[in-house]
């Protein structure tokens, strides 16, 4: 359903005013979500446009919006801050996109119970900051905690900083409520909680989590470098098996290592300006972290541990940089600049074997982070091959991924979640019996299939035969990927183009769409949509510079409305100058007075032409 009739437009319009959208431009802005998909992929996908953006702020809005949808047979695609790349938010059957963003209020803190209830689109630093204030903390969170949302992560699931000691998150969350298709408002805990987390939308519409937290304490961090796979998994298997307090241990790769140590420098007002951080040790780098008062128990047995197992401490000052670097995971798609996704999760007493046959198979550049969860004797790899999509040989590189999830079923591994893209993982990823139930309650609940078709518990009949041949023919597949030379840090003549200068060029697809810059943008608060960001903006001029999309008033206005605050620049995770690529793209705007502008600039223009100052004064 890519058009809504008239009047359910018009009955949209009476219930959110101003928090629906049916413009195309706007709607092209929720087609999509963080990842790059080859040119090969694509077609099988088919149209991905919603028929129309709402954004509830509202339980009662919440529940309206379901009972229009089942009466007029509409889909609806929930939708946190889009920050994951497995298409779980895409509209792949058009309906409404339901932009949870705008139910983001901290409902209550209980310190006595130690619990936090929010709406779905409280993002996970704001929560953290308000928890803070109160003397508490979060016991888990996600790489992409400045922009993830709690309702995003329940409904995908997976590791975090923290999980080391806590485990998944849904193990730290006491309940949820959700919509279901019937308009039912039910509550969801204990063994029910498993027909929601990691559905992904298709069994109900998350309005409300509660969570579990823990006492504020300041942190004690340490740093290993270990010289191979085996030295740093044997490290944290004595870990584990030592029973050791830490909270947090996470580590990177050596590649990852190298790319941190190759970065280009932070651009200032059209110059370079070098940063004043450590060269890292390229070995796999682990940060152990621990609330303080853990400090004298683990300080001593975490010294010997290391050594013995042929590793070496850090410098306090590497291992504080790394943690505070921790949400900038991808920094090194500025070099690619895109990225293919490859995360799975792996048996920690196999991270070893895994570890070492993504490095004999893959032979272009796998950065990549982890998180380890000794609760569950698991090992999350968060992996980025790095490529560029513009080029054919992307769509053989983006294979490779298939060969680091076979990597990590031959050691009992899986995929990191199902989404769109490995739905037919499901049974590995959620487990046979819950996927059955899963199943079965779907059926009851949502006859009509409304709620996030074609996600986790069936997908795209094409995609999926696609994904099933390639991982079938996977040693063929690497053959090519491996082939596909990857372009990093290349920056090729006349990459811009229609007028797009070269650089802003080259942002425009290293951006990742993380959407830390989102929250922070005056743009965005005041207007409230995906076009006014400025990942909204670097996804238009993807469109356009590939031809799909032309300028338009709204879209000139959207780039010259930018009120030049600079805050996308410091919450940017791969440093890009967004701020002043605008500006460059001022000047571009305003030049040929044949393009659309600014009215604003046509006043100060005629201003000039006719006072000689911008001021109209004489």
């Amino acid at each position: 359903m890519r058009e809504l009739p008239v009047q359910v437009q018009e009955q949209l319009l009476d219930q959110f005013g101003s928090r629906v959208a049916f413009d195309e431009l706007e709607r092209l802005f929720y087609s999509h979500d963080m990842g790059s998909l080859p040119s090969l992929v694509k077609p099988l996908l088919g149209s991905t446009l919603p028929a129309g953006v709402v954004q509830p702020v509202t339980e009662e809005q919440v529940i309206g919006l379901v009972d229009l949808a089942r009466t007029h047979g509409i889909p609806l695609v929930p939708r946190g801050k889009s920050t994951s790349g497995y298409g779980g938010v895409i509209p792949v059957k058009g309906g409404l996109v339901v932009d949870f963003a705008w139910m983001n209020q901290v409902l209550s803190v209980d310190p006595e119970a130690m619990t936090a209830t929010v709406q779905p689109g409280v993002v996970w630093e704001q929560l953290e900051t308000t928890l803070n204030r109160q003397g508490l903390a979060l016991r888990t969170y996600p790489s992409s905690a400045p922009s993830s949302t709690v309702g995003g992560w329940l409904a995908q699931g997976g590791l975090g900083f923290g999980s080391y000691e806590f485990g998944e998150f849904h193990e730290n969350v006491v309940s949820c409520r959700a919509v279901l298709p019937s308009g039912e408002v039910r509550e969801f805990k204990g063994e029910t909680l498993d027909l929601i987390r990691e559905a992904e939308g298709t069994t109900g519409l998350i309005i409300e989590v509660t969570i579990r937290v823990r006492p504020f304490e300041p942190a004690a961090l340490w740093g290993a470098q270990f010289p191979s796979a085996g030295s740093m998994a044997r490290a944290l298997e004595v870990c584990k098996i030592s029973k050791l307090p830490f909270w947090s241990v996470s580590f990177i790769n050596p590649t990852m290592a190298h790319v941190r140590n190759n970065l280009p420098p932070h651009i200032e007002h059209g110059k370079a300006i070098e940063e004043d951080r450590p060269t890292l040790p390229e070995a796999y780098l682990v940060v152990f972290v621990a609330p303080e008062s853990r400090r004298s128990v683990l300080e001593q047995h975490l010294v010997s541990l290391v050594h013995a197992a042929g590793g070496e401490m850090l410098a306090d000052e590497i291992a504080q940089d790394e943690w505070d670097n921790r949400f900038n995971l991808m920094h090194g798609k500025r070099l690619g600049p895109s990225v293919a996704p490859a995360e799975v999760v792996v048996p920690l007493d196999r991270l070893e074997p895994v570890l070492q046959e993504i490095e004999a198979r893959i032979e272009l550049p796998v950065l990549m982070e982890a998180m380890v969860d000794a609760a569950d004797d698991e090992v999350t790899l968060l992996g980025f091959i790095l490529h560029d999509e513009r080029k054919f040989t992307f769509n053989f590189a983006f294979g490779l991924a298939l060969s680091v999830l076979k990597a990590a079923k031959e050691n009992g591994g899986r995929a990191y979640a199902t989404g769109l893209f490995f739905s037919n993982e499901a049974e590995r990823v959620l487990g046979a019996e819950r996927l059955s139930r899963l199943r079965a309650f779907k059926r009851e609940i949502d006859p009509q299939g409304l709620f996030n078709p074609d996600k986790v518990l069936s997908g795209l009949p094409l995609l999926d035969g696609f994904m099933g041949l390639a991982g079938t023919f996977e040693p063929l597949v690497r053959l090519f990927g491996n082939a596909a030379t990857s372009p990093v840090g290349e920056r090729l003549e006349a990459q811009g183009r229609r007028g797009i200068p070269d650089d802003v060029a080259w942002y425009a697809y290293a951006c990742t769409q993380c959407g830390y810059c989102v929250d922070t943008c005056d743009q965005y608060y005041g207007r409230g949509w995906e076009s006014q960001t400025p990942r909204g903006k670097w996804y238009f001029l993807r469109n356009y510079m590939e031809g799909k999309v032309d300028w338009t008033q709204k879209m000139v206005d959207s780039i010259l409305a930018c009120t030049t605050c600079e805050l996308c620049n410091v919450r940017c995770c791969e440093d890009l100058p967004i701020e002043p690529s605008w500006l460059k793209l001022r000047g571009e705007l305003i030049h040929d007075e044949d393009r659309l502008t600014f009215p604003p600039f046509e006043i100060m223009r005629q201003s000039l032409r006719k006072e000689n100052n911008i001021w109209a004064g004489y």
